[in-house]
């Protein structure tokens, strides 16, 4: 490769010529390292983005409505999972988002502490779900060290420059017998396998794209062993980013693979199918546990959920 500024931020792998680009069809650039195979968007390829303004009122009009009922079924399946290995304690969420598994957390016995840097996000969480959470860039907080029992990243860790220091700073955080729980979207995943350059998690805002190698290598080089890979295969993204497009293009019998749609238009789209008659919604909840168990026990989805203990010396 001729480009210069590529820099793995796994194995620290800088040497160009070691760096194959890999899917040239796909709407972002994306190389993989030769020594690790990490994938990645190269440093000199990735858009600026203000993560301090995301997401905008419309959104936040659109999250505003959605039922929480729904949110809390959601996100109660990945408190299921931790309390396999950690049944209460202190838990810290980086990349709280809306708030609403931190909230679910709350309200099933852990003491929750977090972090979210968009405005909008931040904001919802602490007025509307009343959570006590700072707002910032994680790289810069002071943090309390050995003191957390769970640290949690949900779709934060692809969208961060430096995901190596993140995880070691995470581990200083946490007990000697923390652990910390990853969810990502992976590159070698079935789904990802199939669709190829029309994955729909490919995206300027994701600059790693993980592998089930690259990532257990990632957290054994900060100070983890892992425990568990699980895979993950989520209705409401699929509903956002691969049903909506579809009927959109179909509506507008656009040509094109790209279709405009904006954040809230998608959430809307969600919407619809989460505020319905009581007994509708309690059996497409129990349909969609079902489905995603099954799914996951056959290892069909397009991201990883991954369960790391720190390693003590």
């Amino acid at each position: 490769m001729k480009e210069k500024n590529i820099f793995c931020e796994i194995c620290s792998e800088d040497k160009i010529d070691n760096f194959t680009e890999i899917l040239p069809n796909a709407k972002v650039k994306l190389v993989k390292c030769n020594s690790c195979g990490f994938v990645f968007i190269p440093q000199h390829s990735r858009e600026k983005i203000e993560y301090n303004n995301y997401r905008d009122e419309e959104v936040l009009k659109s999250v505003r409505a959605a039922n929480n009922y729904v949110r809390f079924r959601r996100h109660k399946l990945r408190i299921k999972l931790i309390k396999k290995f950690k049944k209460s304690g202190n838990l810290y969420d980086i990349g709280v988002g809306w708030g609403h598994f931190a909230n679910t957390a709350e309200k099933l016995g852990f003491d929750v502490d977090g972090i979210e840097i968009s405005e909008t996000m931040h904001h919802y969480a602490t007025n509307d779900l009343n959570l006590k959470i700072d707002r910032g860039s994680f790289y810069e907080i002071p943090v309390k060290e050995n003191f957390y029992d769970v640290i949690t990243l949900w779709d934060v860790l692809e969208h961060l420059e430096r995901p190596l220091e993140v995880l070691k700073k995470a581990n200083r955080m946490l007990k000697d017998d923390g652990i910390i729980v990853i969810q990502v979207p992976q590159i070698d995943s079935k789904v990802a396998k199939i669709q190829k350059e029309k994955w729909p998690m490919l995206s300027v805002e994701h600059l790693n794209y993980f592998s089930k190698s690259t990532i257990k290598f990632g957290l054994e080089k900060s100070g983890f062993k892992v425990l568990k890979f699980k895979t993950s295969y989520e209705l409401k993204l699929f509903l956002m980013f691969t049903v909506l497009p579809l009927l959109k293009r179909k509506k507008q019998k656009a040509t094109d693979k790209e279709v405009s749609i904006s954040g809230s238009e998608r959430q809307n789209f969600f919407n619809k199918f989460t505020n319905i008659p009581k007994p509708l919604l309690l059996l497409g909840l129990f349909a969609h546990d079902v489905a995603y168990n099954f799914l996951s026990c056959i290892n069909f989805g397009e991201e990883i959920i991954v369960i790391a203990r720190k390693q003590t010396v």
